[in-house]
């Protein structure tokens, strides 16, 4: 099993902070478009965070050396957290140059769903991850899954359903990554 040390330190400081930061200013650009009434500003602070979080998951996968991330040496570890970054840029960069659609929807479902959620098992198998950090990325993938799906009809939930998920993505990315940072030894 592998242990948490000053050399895997850099997978939960640095990928963790990112989706800590990411997270935040994704909620933050989440309130300025609806309660704000900020759509255009809360749209760019949206971007930013979810880039923010792609790139923390870039670094949740690989550490310092590329094989003491979160998932270790794991490759399938790696591919789904790469899935689930690339995920993210996609959700976050296409629309602003106009790119999308119903299929560019049901690729980030596809992305960021299945890809955390592969990554939530090599992450609880690794043993790299301790505590409630090993379990997190199942949460992050519960509600990407559920939030795209509800988005897209395929489950039947009303406009405050979609509201509170579309407040809490960004919280629970968010979480994820105050747990990351904070994983000890």
């Amino acid at each position: 099993m592998t242990t948490v040390d000053k050399d895997t330190a850099n997978w939960r400081l640095y990928g963790g902070g990112g989706l800590l930061v990411g997270g935040l200013l994704w909620l933050v650009g989440v309130i300025l478009s609806g309660v704000a009434g900020m759509p255009d500003v809360g749209r760019w602070v949206t971007v930013i965070g979810v880039v923010v979080v792609a790139i923390g998951l870039f670094l949740v996968a690989w550490g310092q050396t590329g094989s003491n991330g979160a998932v270790g040496n794991n490759m399938m570890g790696k591919v789904g957290l790469w899935a689930a970054a690339i995920g993210f840029l996609a959700w976050g960069l296409l629309p602003v140059f106009e790119v999308g659609g119903d299929w560019l929807g049901w690729l980030v479902l596809v992305l960021v769903g299945l890809g955390s959620l592969i990554a939530a098992v090599i992450i609880m198998q690794k043993g790299v991850a301790r505590g409630l950090a090993k379990w997190m990325m199942f949460a992050v993938a519960i509600v990407a899954i559920v939030y795209f799906l509800g988005a897209f009809g395929v489950l039947a939930m009303g406009g405050d359903v979609m509201m509170v998920l579309a407040y809490l993505f960004p919280v629970v990315v968010a979480l994820t990554g105050i747990v990351y940072v904070l994983n000890k030894k």
